[in-house]
């Protein structure tokens, strides 16, 4: 102002306005208030209906989960974070913590509560040469690591989906392509920042908040919001083997057999990725598709799969020397878009067990026209390493076994598909453990964490004793 006059002239001015309407300049709503704070955005569920639809819109669009949100904060950065889960305590609104909103089981959003967002704006990612080392922030999806590493030569433990986020990824456990060579990506994490629930911004690491850090690590989100990550880098080869093999299901049986022999060799290659599908084309034609993935010079690849893939006659040979990045996107076509329904269940096969071929088949037979059965292969590094090393503590199994509808319209189908999973885990409960990989399911904190529960409920109840985290394979705290 060019004088003291001018000044008070214009606040008496502003003040005028303020007794005129009733309103005080500093009286805001809660909500202004935290909007005020925010470099990030805020939509509610009183915005337009389009808005809101695209703030909360998550992957799986089953309608037994309830994606309805008061509103979502997409947040910008840490103190965006701290001021979000702030306000959500005092607001008395469960948080759910969302990054590339990949949960099968609709853990990244919730019923009238907060959605706190990181995958639209905390994406950012750094590598380390001299140490080889990639940070990247909570809201990267999978791709967008592997499109800064993998140009350097270097890849790191991420998922086998490439829009899949890695905040729920890594801290659910992580298992993709090189797990059998290098183990789960909590095997590979370094550090971890977080905020707690009371907003404490926390570096974690095998030397600092060691409790912490081992928590976060299978615990998924119990104990945080995990802000970023540090990883270990490995070297990523400049061409892989790679694709799909289809099978008739008449050589179902050829095939298992052929898989079991493969993946139970100890020489099996680590450089090995090993999946199978069952592919329903129509209610008359079911095909059995063998993905494999050899991480490694591609003719050794070749030959490493060559017996196996050869046992029985293919209908469709896909496989084709290809690059790991765009390998990893492989399965990205099928989730391509959001909010197709699906419905999902995962289970362990015990350890040192055949596969109980027969009763696969039948399985995949009886599938309804959305029915998938997937079998994956794990082993290698990942059994290497002690239950209690981490707190996901699944490395026994050989295979893990999911059963998926994916794509059902109504009712009646998502029934079938229900029905059919149901029936399909008792026929092979005998053969599967009471766990489940965690990002594929969300059973029992019991069945889920094991022997490493106790320990869990203690760092619950140091870093978030009141139970605020619970969108979630939930941890109750330590009574």
């Amino acid at each position: 102002f060019a004088c003291d006059k001018c000044r008070t002239a214009w606040e008496n001015s502003v003040m005028h306005d303020f007794e005129d309407s009733g309103d005080s300049p500093l009286e805001l709503s809660p909500l202004d208030e935290l909007k005020a704070k925010l470099r990030g955005d805020v939509v509610c569920d009183t915005d337009s209906a389009e808005v809101y639809n695209d703030a909360k819109l998550i992957w799986n669009g089953d309608w037994e989960i309830v994606n309805a949100p008061k509103m979502v904060v997409h947040a910008r950065g840490v103190t965006d974070i701290q001021n979000t889960i702030a306000y959500a305590k005092a607001a008395g609104l469960e948080l759910a913590v969302r990054c590339g909103g990949h949960s099968l089981k609709g853990l990244s959003t919730n019923d009238g509560g907060l959605v706190l967002d990181l995958g639209k704006y905390m994406k950012a990612v750094r590598i380390d040469n001299k140490t080889e080392r990639v940070w990247f922030q909570g809201g990267c999806l999978v791709k967008d690591v592997d499109m800064e590493t993998v140009p350097f030569g270097y890849a790191t433990v991420l998922g086998a989906v490439g829009n899949a986020g890695t905040g729920g990824l890594v801290s659910g456990g992580g298992y993709g392509y090189f797990s059998r060579k290098y183990g789960l990506s909590v095997d590979n994490v370094l550090e971890i920042e977080l905020v707690t629930a009371d907003g404490t911004y926390l570096t974690c690491s095998e030397n600092e908040n060691s409790d912490l850090f081992w928590a976060c690590r299978g615990g998924q989100s119990n104990f945080g919001v995990i802000t970023a990550f540090t990883m270990q880098l490995f070297r990523c080869p400049t061409e892989i083997y790679g694709g799909l093999v289809l099978y008739d299901m008449d050589d179902a049986e050829i095939v298992l057999d052929a898989f079991q022999q493969f993946a139970l060799d100890p020489d099996c290659p680590r450089e090995a990725s090993t999946h199978i599908y069952s592919l329903t084309l129509s209610e008359e034609q079911k095909l059995l598709s063998v993905q494999v993935c050899y991480l490694g010079d591609p003719e050794e690849g070749k030959q490493a799969y060559a017996k196996f893939l050869g046992a029985a006659t293919c209908v469709d040979d896909q496989t084709k020397v290809t690059t790991y990045q765009q390998y990893q996107v492989f399965s990205d076509e099928v989730y391509r878009i959001k909010g197709i329904p699906s419905y999902w269940r995962s289970r362990n096969m015990k350890p040192n067990i055949k596969l109980p071929i027969r009763d696969l088949i039948d399985v995949i037979n009886a599938s309804p026209a959305e029915g998938i059965l997937v079998l994956e292969h794990f082993g290698g590094r990942i059994m290497e390493l002690e239950p209690s090393s981490t707190a996901y503590r699944h490395r026994d199994q050989d295979f893990v076994i999911t059963f998926t509808g994916f794509g059902f319209q109504n009712g009646e189908s998502r029934d079938a598909v229900k029905k059919w999973i149901d029936e399909s885990t008792d026929k092979l409960l005998p053969a599967c453990s009471g766990g489940s990989y965690l990002n594929y399911d969300s059973g029992a904190a019991e069945a889920s964490f094991g022997e490493n529960l106790p320990r869990l409920r203690q760092i619950k109840k140091k870093y978030d004793p009141e139970n605020f985290f619970t969108c979630n394979i939930n941890i109750l705290p330590e009574e």
